[in-house]
């Protein structure tokens, strides 16, 4: 099912070279509509969700008063720079660090947006040994190795592959979080 017009309307609405900030109101739109205000879910839009900067998320989906999704927003241009990418993805695991032992379901996802192309990221909740997918690449202190390569925005929210992926991780969340006792 294609995302409704008003959602794409949004993302069309953007400007050509966009701060983060206009790219706010389309994710915004975008994410009340796969999780509506009328549910058990709640949409969060960018504020600090506690007093650290890494732990800074532009959008968080609670259950209730549980975090079961995030997503960081960045500039379709912060693609094109490795250091961009780094500091993104080092940020979306320090979430991942912050949250995962509180997430209330077995898999807690984020996805990062560069401009409209996403990052898919998830984190098994019920192994403390799970690692953060996708896998870390480890930096190099005298070499430059690319952390983070552009390939993993492999998929754009307004493609019918992008759009596919993410109803798949919203309904994941969904359907884990009807399993939830007392939920």
């Amino acid at each position: 099912m294609p995302l409704p017009a008003t959602v794409i309307r949004r993302f069309q609405a953007v400007p050509p070279n966009p701060r983060e900030t206009d790219l706010y109101g389309a994710y915004n739109k975008l994410l009340n509509y796969l999780f509506p205000p009328d549910s058990a879910f709640t949409v969060v839009p960018p504020q600090d969700l506690v007093d650290s900067d890494s732990s800074r998320l532009d959008f968080a989906v609670y259950h209730k008063s549980s975090l079961v999704f995030g997503l960081e927003v960045k500039t379709p241009t912060d693609l094109m720079y490795i250091s961009s990418r780094k500091l993104a993805d080092v940020h979306m695991r320090e979430l991942f660090m912050d949250f995962g032992e509180k997430c209330p379901i077995p898999t807690l996802h984020a996805v990062s947006a560069m401009g409209t192309r996403l990052c898919f990221y998830q984190l098994d909740t019920t192994d403390v040994a799970a690692e953060i997918l996708p896998r870390w690449i480890p930096q190099n202190s005298t070499r430059v190795i690319d952390t983070a390569p552009a390939e993993r925005w492999d998929c754009d929210i307004l493609d019918a592959n992008g759009e596919q992926r993410l109803r798949a991780v919203v309904d994941e969340i969904k359907e884990a979080c009807m399993n939830i006792p007392h939920a």
